[in-house]
């Protein structure tokens, strides 16, 4: 499966190089771009617009994870899949985490399969956790 990860400035990059430690190279299925100040949102634009349409209209489909729900690089990516006619061929799932590109690197689904897609933002979910309160422990001094 292959992936794109957008993120503001280290995040999708530092996703990349943490999947490249765990995983070696199955990181290579993995794309990141990220927006910084520097760039600018117009230009970050452009070259997401490009990558996608080169991308997606070669008849390959894929993942797109954001770092942020509403924050640019999601909105970005939503807004150029559907100017493009692209939502067949990629979906954009925010709050990437590394559990959720593991899962995602290994499944080969359709992403138009609501429900696979479903199975990917689990992984994610099941990544957050505390052990104390998993556990019931209170850390607070209440004496």
């Amino acid at each position: 499966m292959e992936l794109l990860l957008v993120s503001h400035r280290g995040i999708a990059c530092g996703m990349k190089s943490a999947v490249q430690m765990v995983l070696g190279p199955a990181a290579d299925q993995i794309t990141a771009m990220e927006l910084t100040e520097e760039e600018g949102i117009d230009a970050f634009g452009k070259r997401l617009e490009a990558y996608l349409v080169e991308w997606l209209t070669e008849g390959r489909k894929g993942l797109i994870f954001a770092d942020l729900r509403g924050g640019t690089p999601y909105n970005q990516s939503e807004l150029l899949l559907t100017k493009h006619g692209l939502k067949a061929q990629a979906k954009v799932i925010s709050g990437m985490n590394l559990p959720m590109i593991v899962d995602a690197l290994f499944k080969d689904i359709d992403v138009c399969d609501m429900d696979a897609v479903r199975e990917i933002m689990l992984a994610a979910q099941s990544g957050v956790a505390c052990l104390d309160a998993e556990a019931g422990v209170d850390g607070g001094d209440d004496e």
